[in-house]
């Protein structure tokens, strides 16, 4: 299988599933379609010698499973590989070029983020939903305008982005640094002007972010939350009983904002619905005084670019008012 033939031959295609002797499927416009190619074991060995270090090998026949990214062509792959029944297989996430996609409806907040100098900034959603596509074009326009040092924490590395005016350092996790807390504490004595961690998903991480936000740096960050307020009540509860009151001092301190979103693909279009939270005094007061489920009504306000799920979902274009009523049935589940 040629890869940069499949993804010329499949523009819309957004993942690759690949299992050692059955027939190759891809994802098309949300859909699974299973092709007449079958994956052999030659080409599970060719994929692992293309995505994979020597160690990254050895960590995959060790544990089962192993994350990595490569290039085909001029297209980024993420890929996970693991074992399954015993054989290999491989899923394979196709990083859509910046360049190649449609501006973002919300471009004005996306600039606005990027003018941030400190501060901590959350880009939320499930596995799928377009939050590393989000985050580079953060980046990109950062690079684009400021003179400063951009690092970089992830697992793996998805979209290179060559310095422009920006000095960018992209460390791997389990490659470059051990892990994401020990990266974020590595790159406070490498002079960063913005610092992104590629998961927020413990709290020693979430502990050691807070602390860059609050030691004057603008940080990055992702978690795998639906819903822009549940990205607070996540981070509040990572912590002990003990620590909470202060984890919501520091976040409420240091946050800026926050953008939940999730892709909804129709048989003609995908369309991103964004939730956008800013970070103001009556905000930064309920996250305080733990009242968390009063954030969504004064999301819906609409004030300093604010919004919920639903009200991103009444407002898509080029939608036909079934898909609409679908897609507001499936955001009140």
């Amino acid at each position: 299988m040629d890869l940069e033939k499949l993804i010329a031959a499949y523009p819309a295609m957004t993942d690759i599933h690949i299992t050692e002797g059955l027939p190759i499927i891809i994802r098309l416009s949300g859909t699974l379609r299973k092709l007449r190619e079958t994956a052999d074991s030659a080409l599970l060995d060719d994929l692992l010698s293309k995505a994979m270090t020597e160690s990254k090998k050895e960590n995959f026949l060790k544990n089962g499973s192993c994350d990595s990214s490569f290039s085909a062509g001029l297209h980024r792959l993420r890929v996970h590989m693991y074992y399954a029944g015993g054989v290999r297989a491989a899923a394979l996430r196709i990083l859509p070029e910046l360049s190649s996609l449609p501006p973002d409806s919300d471009e004005s907040w996306l600039e606005k983020t990027a003018s941030l100098d400190h501060g901590l900034v959350l880009l939320c959603g499930p596995s799928g939903s377009g939050k590393s596509t989000t985050l580079a074009r953060i980046l990109s326009l950062i690079n684009e305008k400021r003179a400063c040092h951009i690092v970089t924490l992830e697992d793996p590395v998805e979209y290179f982005l060559p310095s422009a005016k920006s000095l960018i350092h992209q460390r791997e996790v389990g490659i470059d640094v051990p892990s994401f807390a020990e990266g974020i504490r590595d790159s406070l004595r490498e002079d960063p002007d913005v610092i992104t961690v590629g998961e927020m998903r413990d709290s020693e991480t979430i502990s050691a972010a807070l602390t860059a936000a609050e030691t004057g740096h603008l940080v990055l960050g992702t978690l795998h939350t639906t819903k822009a307020a549940d990205s607070i009540d996540r981070i509040i509860h990572a912590f002990p009983e003990g620590k909470q009151a202060e984890a919501r001092s520091l976040l409420a301190g240091n946050l800026k904002t926050v953008s939940a979103q999730r892709l909804y693909r129709t048989t003609k279009e995908t369309f991103l619905l964004r939730e956008i939270l800013t970070m103001t005094p009556a905000i930064s007061h309920l996250i305080r005084e733990g009242k968390e489920e009063q954030i969504p009504s004064y999301m819906e306000m609409g004030l300093h670019q604010m919004r919920t799920m639903k009200q991103a979902a009444y407002g898509l274009r080029n939608i036909s008012e079934r898909e609409r009523d679908k897609l507001i049935k499936s955001l009140e589940l």
